[in-house]
């Protein structure tokens, strides 16, 4: 996906969503709301007893997946195209591209060569779809955030907003694809860690990472996106897996 910008000054140049940082008791209650929401979750990973199989879905579902998230990227990545060709400075990218793309690796790398053992199409599938739903993780719910003072230097509406959730929507269900992958407490750890460093970019106001402090804050909380789903298929050592529905 491409790379979210903040306001910046005007002599630099802008990426394709523009918002202003929280400031005063807003971001205050946001940061709390992130700490409360990260500590929550760590809890809940360090009482989870047996690692949670995703339910499979049924083939003729998965089709439909494939499908809609192929459809929803292509139309993404026409839409893009015009915005650009429209205004230039939509298709400036932010900071924290390296720190993506290096994380996708990285991902990509360490859940197939966990799954070696299962054969190339477990180990492969299972790689693709955790290094491609990782960004998701952290989009999701920073989109969500962002979103009452986000704005766009053109006006793509409804063009743009549908395929953009429906591709996060169904780029995250491709997690379920794979019977090897499960909700872990180290998935919770991630997650919950995540929200933590949220909370920290929240007492700045979510402002876009213009320094090395803001910078380190937007990197964390992305690599922890990848952690999550990257997490999602290391089994803890002699810990039980609750079954998931059988496929159909």
């Amino acid at each position: 996906m491409i790379e979210l910008a903040s306001a910046i000054p005007e002599s630099q140049e802008t990426g394709f969503i523009v918002w202003n940082p929280y400031t005063g008791q807003t971001a205050l209650l946001i940061a709390l709301f992130m700490f409360l929401l990260g500590a929550g979750i760590v809890i809940l990973g360090s009482r989870l007893r047996k690692d949670l199989r995703l339910p499979m879905p049924w083939r003729w579902l998965k089709v439909v997946i494939v499908l809609v998230w192929i459809l929803q990227i292509l139309i993404l990545l026409r839409v893009f195209k015009h915005i650009i060709s429209v205004d230039p400075s939509a298709g400036v990218t932010g900071p924290v591209l390296p720190v993506t793309l290096a994380s996708a690796a990285c991902t990509f790398a360490f859940v197939a060569y966990y799954l070696r053992r299962n054969g190339a199409a477990s180990a492969l599938g299972g790689a693709f779809a955790a290094a491609v739903a990782g960004p998701m993780v952290f989009e999701f719910p920073f989109i969500l955030i962002v979103a009452p003072v986000a704005s766009t230097p053109t006006d793509p509406g409804a063009s743009l907003t549908i395929p953009f959730f429906l591709a996060m929507f169904t780029t995250l269900a491709l997690l379920t694809f794979s019977s090897k992958a499960r909700i872990t407490r180290y998935t919770l750890y991630s997650l919950g860690a995540m929200f933590l460093v949220f909370g920290v970019w929240a007492l700045f106001g979510f402002e876009y990472p213009s320094d090395a402090i803001l910078l380190t804050l937007n990197g964390a909380s992305k690599v922890l996106g990848f952690a999550t789903t990257a997490a999602m298929f290391w089994k803890a050592q002699g810990a039980s897996v609750v079954p998931a529905p059988t496929e159909r």
